[in-house]
């Protein structure tokens, strides 16, 4: 049994297989060097996922009556993978390797592609079990590929999880399954420092890794704070307990899909108003979720290329000795242009000095950008490890408009930074709120978002302490106190200024849009320069005609309710769904517009 993500016994098809099938078997776990060397690998991931393990062995040890210091229940090895299981071949037999089927980035997927070679080449029966609600050898060429999926969800949800072994299996049947385990040795538990992973440390306030802690969290927030799902998850204040917080778990396989499912459908039967309300959200919000990952899975490229190919070059990060290189159209705290390149040192940003890609990003990352909520949730993100869907949406699009940074600078960051990181929502999600999918544009106000979900500033206080004694009145915008920085502690100054910035964002990305709409990416021409799209922009207007046209309805427009501005970028093509996708709640959107339809699923 090849343990991935999946640390856990409830709802674990290999491991029930295993147990209750008679045959000798191996429970084995590996640190991949490969797999370790993605740039989304952080210390707490490792830390988190050690947890599980020692949660698994304890539970295992328990179940089975094994005491004292015998060889561990799980065998963990550390190597290529490949490379273990010819290890593990030559000293026994091997029949069959059974494990989940995992929907991961394109390294877990190349070494997928590599075990189910040697597989196949030693003789060896690789049987993959699902996990999730992802649906394998589906393609969006195909317009029906939604019905295959919802079809296949519906009678994996109501199958319902499968009972771990120990749960209808005692006595006797234990001490067989403990004479049929082979414990072979391994390496043990590895902390992060000995793996030679490029970020080991940890995070001081993440959530604990562990199966028996998902459960008491499930049990926790549907006895006691599933009520507050409805309403209270877009504030970074109440969020943290109105949301379920098992996502780290389920990233993780700490806990099952199936198993939460049954648990919430047990509690609608006795649910009403508010709290059946706020179950059904939830629910809502896990098609969703189950909707991403198969969209990844159909589109797995999008993890290095942006999905509507046409704003490839969009934001295309600058090389040094290029001619274009640092024209970002950046904005001082007054409204200036920056236009000249920053030399090192000093302040990240100040009167006609354009802070480099380099600078614009670490500031970001270090959350000193000058916007009080867009620094506490990055310091948030580094101190825990978790943030609300409302909040990493307001982050990526100020590092994608305001910033004008690509999205591919940030997926690594924010994949260490996420304690929940899962590839089939991590890139979805950061090209859906950068604008790179054709659909809508999300450019949020940063002191709007503030004054809305962080009202008091105590969000922010607590994760600036710069910021602890300024007034309410100033908290959002502290650049306004009298003698700032000194008066506020020495805050950070504004990087950009957002209103300034995100017009030319909007400006460029609508200039684009009509080139992209014109074809000319496809006849292979070169897209306009960000000065040309700007200046034109700024052009007087022509003079109206005499004969009175229609009034063309507004390129963008700020929707009051979230502070955040829309820009219809590329129509869905004709015939495909065409729900609109709200920032707020994450819901997906139609097929995208410009995809390259010739790379659409996994295969060989």
């Amino acid at each position: 049994v090849w343990l991935k993500r999946d640390a856990r016994l409830a709802d674990h098809a290999p491991l029930a297989e295993a147990l209750g099938g008679g045959r000798p078997f191996l429970i084995l776990y590996i640190y991949e060097p490969d797999q370790l060397a993605h740039e989304t690998v952080h210390g707490s991931h490792v830390a988190f996922i050690n947890e599980g393990l020692l949660d698994l062995e304890e539970q295992l040890r328990t179940a089975l009556g094994i005491n004292g210091a015998a060889e561990s229940c799980v065998t963990i090895r550390r190597g290529e993978a490949t490379e273990v299981l010819q290890s593990l071949l030559s000293s026994r037999a091997i029949a069959r390797l059974l494990s989940h089927e995992e929907t991961g980035h394109g390294v877990s997927f190349t070494r997928d592609k590599r075990v189910k070679r040697w597989c196949k080449a030693k003789g060896i029966c690789w049987a993959e079990y699902p996990q999730s609600t992802v649906v394998r050898g589906l393609s969006t060429r195909d317009r029906s590929w939604h019905l295959a999926w919802q079809t296949h969800l519906d009678s994996f949800l109501e199958a319902g999880p499968i009972p771990d072994f120990f749960s209808v299996h005692k006595g006797e049947a234990m001490v067989e399954a403990a004479a049929r385990l082979w414990r072979p040795g391994g390496v043990g538990v590895l902390p992060a420092g000995e793996l030679g992973i490029a970020h080991p440390e940890d995070r001081p306030y993440r959530q604990k890794g562990g199966e028996r802690r998902a459960m008491e969290l499930l049990r926790n927030f549907l006895e006691e704070r599933a009520e507050r799902y409805s309403g209270g998850i877009s504030s970074p204040n109440s969020a943290w307990t109105a949301c379920s917080r098992l996502s780290p778990y389920f990233a993780w396989g700490h806990i099952s899909i199936r198993t939460v499912l049954a648990a919430v459908a047990a509690r609608r039967q006795t649910a009403s108003g508010k709290l059946a309300r706020s179950l059904e959200a939830f629910l809502t919000r896990f098609r969703w979720r189950g909707h991403y990952c198969q969209r990844f899975e159909m589109l797995y490229w999008m993890e290095h290329e942006s999905l509507c190919q046409a704003w490839e070059h969009l934001r295309t990060p600058a090389d040094a000795n290029s001619a274009s290189s640092g024209k970002s159209f950046l904005f001082d705290g007054t409204g200036k242009a920056l236009t000249t390149p920053a030399v090192g040192g000093g302040r990240v940003s100040g009167e006609g000095v354009i802070p480099s890609e380099a600078e614009r990003l670490k500031a970001w990352e270090q959350g000193r950008v000058g916007y009080p909520l867009v620094d506490a949730c990055m310091r948030c993100l580094l101190a825990t490890g978790w943030l609300n869907f409302r909040m990493r949406c307001m982050v990526v699009s100020f590092a994608a408009y305001n910033l004008w940074l690509d999205w591919r600078a940030l997926a690594g960051h924010l994949g260490r930074c996420f304690l929940d990181f899962e590839p089939g929502i991590h890139y979805f999600q950061l090209q859906m709120q950068a604008g790179t999918t054709g659909g809508d544009l999300r450019c949020y106000s940063m002191t709007k978002q503030a004054k809305e979900q962080d009202p008091k500033g105590e969000f922010i206080r607590k994760y600036i302490p710069e910021l602890a004694s300024v007034p309410d009145r100033f908290i959002h915008e502290p650049w306004k106190l009298p003698g700032f920085p000194e008066s506020a502690g020495g805050y950070a100054a504004r990087i950009v200024e957002e209103v300034q910035s995100a017009k030319a964002a909007k400006t460029a990305v609508a200039g684009y849009q009509r080139w992209a709409q014109s074809g000319a990416h496809k006849r292979g021409e070169s897209p306009p320069e960000l000065a040309t799209l700007l200046s034109a922009s700024a052009a007087p207007k022509a003079k109206a005609s005499a004969e009175p046209k229609k009034r063309a309805r507004p390129q963008a427009e700020e929707a009051a309710s979230s502070g955040q501005q829309r820009l219809k970028l590329v129509a869905a093509p004709p015939g495909e769904e065409t729900g609109a996708t709200s920032a707020e709640d994450g819901s997906p959107r139609a097929p995208e517009a410009g995809v390259d339809m010739s790379k659409t699923k996994r295969s060989e």
